[in-house]
C-alpha cells in the first residue's frame, strides 16, 4: 500500500512539474525569421485588396500601422495609417483586431522600430501582420505622397466584425 502512494505521488509530482514546464517554457518565441516584408506596391494591394483563403470569405480591409511618437506621425504618414506609438502598444494592440492584413512601417530600410512593433503584435497573437519594405523612403521613393496631421482615432475605426457563413 505504501509503495503504491509514492508511486501516485511521484506520478503526481511529475505531473505538475510537466504542466509547469509546458507553460512556463514553451512560449511563443517570435524572431526575426518571422518577419514578412513587403515592397510597396506589394503593401498597397494588400490593403485595397487583402487576400483571402477561401471563395466564400468575404476579404477584410487592410490597415497600415505608424509606430513611430505622434510628432513624427504627424510631420508626415502614409495615407489612412493609425498611429500606434510603440510605447503605447500594449494598451492600444487590440484595436487592430478585426482588421485583415496589418502593415507596419518605421523610417527607412531595416527600421528596427517597425520590426520590433511587428514582432510585438505576432507576440500578442495578431495575424497578417506585414512591414513595409524600405518604409516611408521607399514609399516616397516610388513618388507616393505623405499625409500631415494628427492620427484619426483608432478605437472609433474598427471594422465590422466578420461573421461565419451558416447553412
Amino acid at each position: 500500500m505504501q509503495q503504491r502512494f509514492h508511486s501516485t505521488t511521484a506520478f503526481g509530482a511529475l505531473s505538475l512539474l510537466l504542466v509547469f514546464l509546458l507553460s512556463v517554457g514553451c512560449k511563443n518565441n517570435i524572431s526575426d525569421k518571422d518577419i514578412v516584408k513587403l515592397s510597396v506596391a506589394q503593401a498597397r494591394d494588400y490593403v485595397v485588396n487583402p487576400p483571402t483563403t477561401s471563395i466564400f470569405e468575404t476579404p477584410v480591409p487592410g490597415i497600415w500601422i505608424d509606430p513611430r511618437r505622434e510628432p513624427d506621425y504627424v510631420l508626415g504618414h502614409i495615407p489612412g495609417a493609425v498611429n500606434i506609438p510603440f510605447a503605447q502598444v500594449s494598451s492600444q494592440w487590440s484595436y487592430l483586431e478585426g482588421y485583415g492584413p496589418k502593415i507596419v512601417y518605421g523610417d527607412t530600410f531595416n527600421d528596427p522600430l517597425a520590426d520590433a512593433m511587428s514582432k510585438t503584435l505576432m507576440e500578442y497573437g495578431l495575424t497578417d501582420i506585414y512591414t513595409l519594405r524600405g518604409g516611408i523612403e521607399a514609399w516616397t521613393e516610388a513618388d507616393l505622397k505623405l499625409e500631415k496631421g494628427a492620427s484619426p482615432k483608432i478605437e472609433d475605426q474598427r471594422p465590422t466584425r466578420r461573421h461565419p457563413i451558416r447553412h
